[in-house]
């Protein structure tokens, strides 16, 4: 049987892999941290903890539960989802790959959006959130990576595959890296007509682009998706009650899919989509 990677170890990630490493299946959960839950203090409204239990004390419960039981847990970035021959990889920060027949996408539903004015404006119109679904629009043209940290690097050089004119902004961050070398200024505004045209700096100074490539902190569930063209609503993924996306071998569950973000939920999705996954790659052989 194929292997399965799950993106996040938050209690939708780990029940995922709870029930699908009991099924049998070769199962990774990779992930960068403990997410958005850990900053919860204490969690008193999840059954049975009479007294309530810390998110972290609940959240390293469930990782020993699942390494228990054979999951193999990687800690690292998430940059990308592809396509593969023999179903996807998933590309991590280091250089890394793990190969999948199916992935569950389970990391939350953060969208880095940094404050620029007129940011939405230009979405869709010089404004991209995936390198590597749009960079061949922008062949022979001078486009921009906004970001400072491993994200932004790797879209720096999905682009740099295809158009020799990058440049990463930082945006008034410190870059984590030393190659490159990127423009640290911090940006006010988009300006153009019906597509974006300059970048305007607080400095008051601007500097032509076709296009600008959002990358700012990790890639959350919203920029995963958009990778490989997974239908989002109102910031979410969308599924069907198997918490299956329209990409085959996809699915999604917790807070990246509708409905209410609260463990209880987080774990009956993780669940679903567990078992599902599970089905799908038995029909791989």
């Amino acid at each position: 049987m194929k292997k399965l990677v799950i993106l996040g170890q938050g209690p939708a990630g780990i029940s995922a892999a709870l029930y699908a490493v009991r099924g049998g299946a070769d199962v990774t959960v990779v992930a960068k941290d403990m997410g958005a839950l850990a900053k919860a203090d204490k969690i008193e409204n999840y059954y049975g903890f009479e007294h309530g239990i810390s998110a972290k004390e609940l959240i390293e419960t469930g990782i020993k539960q699942a390494q228990n039981l054979g999951v193999k847990i990687v800690k690292g970035e998430v940059c990308g989802i592809e396509f593969a021959a023999d179903g996807y990889k998933v590309k991590l920060a280091d250089g890394s790959t793990l190969t999948a027949g199916a992935v569950i996408i389970a990391v939350g539903t953060s969208r880095n959006v940094p404050p620029i004015a007129n940011i939405e404006k230009f979405e869709g119109k010089g404004v991209s959130y995936c390198a590597i679904c749009d960079g061949f629009f922008f062949r022979g043209k001078k486009v921009a990576v906004i970001g400072n940290a491993a994200y932004a690097l790797n879209e720096y050089h999905v682009l740099k595959n295809i158009i020799d004119d990058v440049t990463i902004l930082t945006n008034g961050a410190a870059p984590t890296f030393d190659d490159p070398v990127c423009n640290t200024k911090k940006i006010q505004s988009f300006e153009g007509g019906e597509t974006i045209d300059e970048v305007v700096y607080a400095d008051g100074t601007r500097e032509h682009f076709d296009g600008v490539f959002i990358a700012c902190g990790s890639a959350g569930a919203f920029e995963l998706s958009k990778k490989l063209g997974m239908e989002t609503a109102n910031n979410k993924i969308v599924t069907d009650e198997n918490r299956a996306t329209n990409i085959p071998g996809i699915y999604a569950a917790g807070d990246c899919v509708k409905g209410l973000q609260q463990i209880a939920k987080a774990v009956y999705d993780g669940m679903v989509a567990g078992t599902q996954a599970l089905k799908y790659l038995k029909t791989l052989g």
